[in-house]
């Protein structure tokens, strides 16, 4: 299964899903996940694609000059217009208080989509919810203005709810939070996955027929464990 048709395969499965089946191959743990509770535009957002990162302060006017400024932002948006697909935004707001204002908006949703990218990660805020035209958002908060944003850097590693990202990483992310799918397990997931799932739906059945009890689910779980 060539690497297009294992991330279509993901963006049918939850995260959780494929964070389960991630731990299959692995092992457990706290490494590669966000943590805490994002905020997601709309519940059924579910994105997988490559990470592209930058880094913005929204609650304090940036020691630049509009060039600068403008030389930041016009870098970001080829950024964000090039290399593989799909694509996803990775954006912390580095500032003391993050949040404290959105360009992740009605404006900047059309512009990114247009710019093919399939959505947005962010520990900062979004705003004009019921104007994103089904753009999925990620993020920390909900604001009404812009602040003071301002790109500041791109291109580097950055981290959002806990999770580290770096250009490149795959991000599978709902609305349960976001994860990184390592690459050297990426093409063993879809068997992993498929097999979780019939893990799990034996379990489910058993539960749900007549006479289920402790002791039918200790049997169950010693030979499916």
């Amino acid at each position: 299964m060539d690497t297009d048709a294992i991330i279509a395969t993901l963006r049918r499965h939850d995260t959780p899903t494929v964070w389960n089946a991630l731990t299959k191959l692995r092992g457990n743990s706290v490494e590669g996940l966000t943590l805490g509770a994002p905020i997601a535009s709309d519940p059924a957002l579910r994105m997988v694609g490559y990470a592209v990162t930058a880094r913005m302060t929204s609650d304090h006017p940036a020691p630049l000059s509009q060039a600068e400024k403008d030389e930041i932002r016009f870098a970001y948006y080829r950024m964000v217009g090039s290399g593989p697909g799909p694509r996803i935004v990775v954006m912390e707001d580095a500032g003391t208080r993050p949040g404290l204002g959105s360009i992740w908006g009605e404006v900047h949703a059309a512009i990114h989509r247009a710019l093919g990218c399939d959505g947005v990660i962010t520990n900062g805020a979004m705003r004009d919810l019921d104007a994103l035209d089904g753009f999925p958002i990620l993020a920390g908060s909900i604001c009404l203005g812009n602040g003071f944003t301002q790109i500041r850097e791109i291109g580097q590693p950055v981290t959002v709810f806990g999770l580290t990202v770096r250009p490149g990483d795959l991000i599978h992310a709902d609305r349960h939070g976001a994860m990184v799918v390592p690459p050297d397990h990426l093409p063993a997931l879809p068997a992993a996955i498929e097999a979780l799932l019939a893990g799990e739906q034996a379990l489910i059945r058993a539960a749900r027929a007549p006479g289920f009890d402790a002791e039918a689910l200790i049997s169950l779980w010693q030979k499916t464990h």
